[in-house]
């Protein structure tokens, strides 16, 4: 049977010439592909995931968003939870889409990966037809994302439950004094001292700065793991996201 993505946009705006390559990838392959009618608009966040529900309403396999930025959560009260539930359609995204993918995870599993950056696209399509799992880093699945996105969630009625969960942390942008206060802030989060495991994932702008993590981990009193594998860089693994 075909099937059908779409590339979304929930977050800022995005050139569809930066997507002809994903488009074409996928139509050669005889995938069916939907393309955001607001991809480059500056829209409000009712009307961008209003056509995120109308995929849902048509059980879309797959949607990869394709944006990232800072405006995701203006889209969240908006996206129509019930409708999601009843279609069987797997999300996608990465950075600004941690509070996506983290409330949507509460529902059904979703997965932080990035098909704008071009690569490892033949195991997405694998994954896609077959159920191939070698697009993932491993078999776990994790609460969070980008830290400085996920943390958006903080104070609202949105935040996942993180006592007993493993969580999963990774940073673009901020050097090391950001970092700091990232992880401050999360450690205040209810039900920090009761996680189960924590992964960091590529932190870019760290650098030599990363030993830091590694002497916070040392103080922890559960599990913390290091990867370089998952992040903002172009040939990052996927990772499940239960929320």
């Amino acid at each position: 049977m075909t099937k059908t993505i779409a590339l979304s946009r929930l977050s800022n705006p995005v050139k569809r010439k930066d997507l002809e390559g994903v488009i074409q990838f996928f139509q050669d392959r005889k995938v069916r592909v939907l393309v955001s009618p607001v991809l480059e608009q500056d829209v409000d966040g009712k009307t961008r995931a209003s056509i995120l529900n109308d995929w849902f309403s048509q059980d879309v396999d797959a949607v990869f968003d394709v944006s990232g930025g800072d405006l995701s959560i203006e889209t969240l009260e908006y996206i129509d939870l019930d409708q999601y539930q009843k279609s069987h359609t797997l999300f996608f995204g990465y950075s600004d889409l941690t509070p996506i993918l983290n409330v949507l995870g509460k529902i059904r599993k979703t997965i932080l990966f990035q098909i704008r950056h071009q690569t490892r696209m033949e195991q997405c399509l694998e994954f896609l037809e077959h159920g191939s799992q070698d697009l993932f880093w491993d078999s776990k699945a994790y609460v969070g994302g980008n830290i400085r996105c996920f943390l958006k969630l903080a104070g609202s009625p949105y935040f996942p439950v993180l006592a007993g969960k493993d969580i999963f942390l990774e940073s673009y942008s901020g050097d090391l004094y950001r970092i700091r206060s990232y992880i401050q802030q999360f450690e205040w989060m209810p039900g920090f001292s009761q996680i189960h495991s924590l992964t960091f994932g590529e932190f870019t702008m760290l650098k030599e700065d990363r030993k830091w993590l590694e002497d916070w981990a040392r103080r922890q009193n559960f599990p913390v793991k290091l990867t370089e594998e998952v992040g903002h860089g172009r040939f990052s693994k996927a990772l499940w996201i239960k929320g």
